[in-house]
């Protein structure tokens, strides 16, 4: 049955109901440390980036169903993602990733007479997380009459794991006489599949809910204690999908039995 739609909201209603999210607040972290370098100044300096998206590849079926050519989801392609950082005064940017290329592949030996080996990615090797948090600006609900915030909140976020993660290409820095702007680089990185968690800041906490690992959902609640039982189906629905798995009500039609199948013939 068809449903009607409303096709008219007021202004007011539209502004209670429909808040747009914002690409200026996000958080960029790299879980991995190097000797020397200051990690936190790198993710700190991350000005620019971009939440991961994902395809499928296809494939064909010719001839299945008379004049119907059919595709099927074959494979699932996680494309690379990049993040633009500024360059600080002490290079700590360049010293990080610097680092992190040569720890794929070290250069071994003395000048002149050195090689090259690559590392083991997994299992402390090259390879590691990079998460990218998008949340809106609700840190500042709670302010007192001097508009400072005294009881600040955790705002509502998704979170973006990309896992097994490396740099692959790191873009070369321009610098130039002309009019001084601030140093900046952008860093592409690989991976081997990302996972989302959704955090959604209520009264009692957070609840999130995580769709990372290839499981099936799973809720927590204040202090992350997973909460059994959350997820309830709808009053007078099915339990399970009987599209495929309740047997017919009724035996199916076969047609004609041939004489001397199956108990003789039913043609008469």
């Amino acid at each position: 049955m068809a449903v009607a739609r409303r096709l008219y909201y007021s202004t007011d209603e539209l502004l209670s109901r429909f808040k747009p999210a914002l690409t200026s607040t996000f958080d960029v972290y790299i879980n991995k440390t190097f000797n020397d370098v200051d990690s936190e100044i790198v993710n700190f300096s991350a000005y620019e980036a971009v939440i991961p998206g994902s395809s499928y590849e296809t494939t064909q079926v010719f001839g299945d169903r008379q004049g119907i050519t059919q595709t099927y989801a074959n494979k699932r392609v996680y494309p690379p993602v990049d993040v633009s950082f500024y360059v600080d005064k002490d290079y700590n940017v360049i010293k990080f990733f610097e680092r992190w290329m040569e720890n794929i592949q070290p250069n071994l030996g003395v000048r002149g007479d050195s090689y090259s080996k690559f590392k083991y990615p997994e299992s402390g090797g090259y390879k590691s997380d990079v998460i990218i948090t998008k949340f809106e600006r609700q840190f500042d609900s709670n302010r007192d009459s001097t508009k400072k915030i005294t009881d600040p909140t955790e705002p509502d976020q998704i979170k973006y794991t990309l896992l097994n993660a490396y740099p692959t290409n790191i873009i070369s820095l321009p610098v130039s006489y002309d009019q001084s702007n601030i140093l900046r680089t952008t860093v592409t990185f690989n991976y081997d599949l990302y996972s989302v968690e959704y955090k959604k800041f209520g009264k009692s906490g957070f609840t999130e809910i995580n769709s990372s690992g290839g499981g099936g959902p799973s809720v927590s609640g204040p202090g992350g204690n997973s909460i059994a039982g959350t997820f309830q189906p709808v009053p007078g629905a099915p339990t399970e999908d009987t599209r495929f798995f309740a047997p017919p009500t009724t035996p199916p039609n076969r047609g004609p039995r041939l004489p001397g199948v199956g108990g003789g013939s039913n043609i008469r």
